[in-house]
């Protein structure tokens, strides 16, 4: 971004919270034979949780901003996952357009987008650069991998074209953009008319306190057998979703969630 050597920290914090948190337990490893396969690890998640520490307060003493007319640097594919696929027979361009994609997450991935995509019209055509922007201006152009990859993610198209305008292309920047106003997307002015380019959309914010009021859970000893389960705290009980089995739990399995849904505590 500067154009210089250096050391830089990131660091990501909230700067509006949401009102319902879904936190994923990874529990599942992918193994030697390409199985995935279950771990034995008990990690007891709260009931309460309080992110006050995670809210962003801004420059801090002694930080140095990057200069705001930088170049935002567009993605670029890895040449080690590009020379893999590659070295399977697909044309360059499809490599680039493979790695770009997962966004250079590692050959695995990217191999199995390509048989996903491999009869897509554009899959061997050269990748379109997004136009270099500050970041924040509505007149950047965006790449067409870029929409795709988020529209993936369940955001429409104009929703994200929008996001990468803001954010000058750089697409885990435009991710946390969409997820930060996932409620005033549908009342959000897309078309970025130049009078209301400098207009910002103030997503609501609710307090960084959140109560348990769900998870799912695994039964069984692997992937290939048992079946989920679903914890559900209502009128201050928790309770216990299995099948047509409902029934008050006596004690929640918290050590063994997949899947926990939180929820703020009230409106900021």
């Amino acid at each position: 971004m500067t154009g210089a050597p250096g050391v830089a920290i990131i660091t990501t914090k909230f700067k509006t919270f949401p009102k319902y948190l879904c936190v994923h337990m990874m529990r599942y490893i992918t193994g030697e034979d390409w199985q995935p396969k279950k771990l034995d690890a008990l990690i007891k998640a709260p009931e309460d949780l309080d992110l006050e520490c995670l809210r962003s307060a801004g420059p801090q003493p002694g930080e140095e901003m990057l200069p705001q007319d930088a170049p935002a640097a567009g993605p670029s594919p890895s040449p080690e996952i590009v020379a893999g696929l590659m070295s399977m027979g697909f044309s360059e361009n499809g490599c680039r357009r493979a790695a770009l994609a997962v966004n250079n997450a590692s050959v695995e991935a990217a191999t199995e987008w390509v048989f996903q995509h491999m009869e897509d019209a554009n899959f061997n055509d050269p990748i379109e650069q997004a136009a270099p922007s500050g970041g924040g201006g509505g007149g950047a152009a965006v790449s067409a991998e870029s929409v795709e990859m988020l529209m993936g993610m369940g955001f429409q198209k104009k929703h994200a074209e929008k996001a990468l305008r803001e954010c000058g292309g750089d697409i885990e920047r435009a991710g946390d953009w969409l997820f930060s106003r996932m409620d005033s997307l549908d009342a959000m002015d897309c078309d970025d008319a130049p009078a209301q380019q400098g207009a910002e959309v103030t997503a609501p914010s609710y307090k960084p306190q959140y109560k348990l009021r769900g998870f799912i859970s695994h039964v069984g000893s692997s992937t290939a057998c048992g079946h989920y389960v679903c914890h559900i705290k209502k009128d201050d009980k928790w309770t216990i979703f299995n099948d047509r089995k409902v029934a008050v739990s006596e004690d929640p399995p918290f050590d063994l969630g997949f899947i926990y849904l939180y929820e703020s505590i009230g409106p900021a």
